[in-house]
C-alpha cells in the first residue's frame, strides 16, 4: 500500500505537467463562472477581458469589448454586410454581435477549435437570432490551416472547388498531428459564398494561434477580398521579458513561443512589422488602460482564488504588458 501511495503521489504532478500537451486550457473552462446574471437577463458566456468603462459588470464589459472591436472595423471602412469570418468565437456571443448589427453580414462563418463551442454557438444563434436571414456556417478546426487534410477549413482558399462534402473536423487547438472526433455536415457553396471574406474578426484570441502571429496572418491573405479587413486584439509582453517566463506561459497557457519572444518593443515597431509583411492601412491602438485595471478589480472583488488571479493581472499591467487593437487591410 505505501508503494502504491508513493506512485500515486508521483503521478499527480506528472499529470499536471503533461496536461497542457493533451488538453486545450479553454476546454477545462466554464465561462458562466464570470458571467453573472442580472434579474431578467439571460445567461451569457463571454470569455474575454472586457472594456471597463462606466461598468463593473463582467458580461457588460466583455460585450463592450466585442462592440469596440466591431466599431474599430467600421472606422476602417467596413460598412457591414459582406462575408465575415469570426475566428475564436467561443460559445458564440460575438457571433450574435454580428447578427444583431444594423447591417448584418451577408454570410457569417465562425471558426473555433472546440466542438463544444461550436455546439453552444449553434444553440445560441438558433435561440436568439432565428429570424436573421444571414446564413451562418460554423467550423471546428485548429486556427492553423493544414492544406493536406483540412479541405473544408474556412482558410482554405480552394474550398468549394473540390466538389466534396464538408467534414468539419475537431483537432487539438495547437497541433495538426492527431485526428479526433469528427462532426459531419454539408456546406452548400453558391457562387457568392465565402471565401473571400470582406472582414475577419478575432476577439482576444490571436496570441494563441500557431505557429506565430506573422505566419497566421499570412494564412489569412488568400481568403480575403482584394480590400478585405482584419481586426483583432493582441497582447504583447514588455521589452526584455525573460525567456524562462515566456517558456512557462507558452507551456501552461498554450501560447506559441514566438508570440512571446519574437515581438516588437513598442506599437510603432509592431506597425512596421505588419507593413513589412505587405499589409496596408495599418492602425494599432493601445487599449490597456480600459482593460487591465477594470478586469483586475472585478476579479479581486470576487475574492478567493479570483483575488489571486486579479492581483496577477495587476502585475501584468505594472510590468508593462500591452493590450492592443489592430486593424489591417490586405495589400495589393
Amino acid at each position: 500500500m505505501p508503494n502504491f501511495l508513493l506512485l500515486a503521489l508521483a503521478i499527480v504532478p506528472l499529470a499536471v505537467l503533461l496536461a497542457p500537451r493533451f488538453v486545450e486550457p479553454y476546454k477545462l473552462w466554464d465561462p458562466t463562472v464570470l458571467n453573472n446574471v442580472g434579474q431578467g437577463e439571460r445567461q451569457t458566456k463571454w470569455c474575454n477581458m472586457g472594456w471597463w468603462e462606466d461598468t463593473d459588470n463582467f458580461p457588460t464589459a466583455a460585450k463592450t469589448l466585442g462592440e469596440r472591436l466591431l466599431d474599430f472595423a467600421k472606422e476602417g471602412g467596413y460598412q457591414g454586410g459582406g462575408n465575415v469570418l469570426d475566428i475564436g468565437h467561443g460559445a458564440g456571443e460575438s457571433l450574435l454581435l454580428h447578427l444583431s448589427s444594423p447591417s448584418p453580414p451577408k454570410h457569417l462563418h465562425g471558426l473555433t477549435s472546440l466542438s463544444s463551442d461550436t455546439a453552444q454557438a449553434r444553440l445560441l444563434i438558433d435561440k436568439y437570432a432565428p429570424d436573421v436571414p444571414t446564413p451562418v456556417e460554423l467550423f471546428t478546426y485548429s486556427a492553423q490551416f493544414n492544406p493536406t487534410k483540412d479541405f473544408d477549413h474556412p482558410l482554405n482558399s480552394m474550398k468549394g472547388f473540390m466538389g466534396e462534402k464538408s467534414q468539419v473536423q475537431e483537432t487539438f487547438a495547437y497541433s495538426d498531428e492527431d485526428d479526433i472526433d469528427q462532426v459531419q455536415g454539408e456546406l452548400n457553396l453558391d457562387s457568392d459564398n465565402p471565401p473571400p471574406y470582406n472582414m475577419i474578426y478575432i476577439l482576444d484570441a490571436i496570441y494563441h494561434f500557431p505557429p506565430s502571429l506573422r505566419t497566421f496572418l499570412d494564412s489569412l491573405k488568400p481568403v480575403l477580398s482584394h480590400d478585405g479587413l482584419v481586426v483583432y486584439t493582441d497582447i504583447i509582453p514588455p521589452p526584455g521579458f525573460a525567456i524562462w517566463k515566456s517558456w512557462l506561459i507558452s507551456y501552461i497557457l498554450s501560447v506559441p513561443l514566438p508570440n512571446l519572444t519574437s515581438r516588437p518593443e513598442d506599437l510603432e515597431g509592431y506597425r512596421l512589422e505588419l507593413e513589412k509583411e505587405g499589409w496596408k492601412d495599418i492602425k494599432v491602438e493601445d487599449w490597456s488602460k480600459n482593460v487591465w485595471p477594470g478586469f483586475a478589480k472585478n476579479l479581486i472583488d470576487r475574492g478567493g482564488r479570483w483575488e489571486k488571479v486579479g492581483k496577477a493581472v495587476q502585475r501584468v499591467e505594472k510590468d508593462g504588458w500591452k493590450f492592443i487593437a489592430v486593424r489591417i487591410r490586405k495589400g495589393d
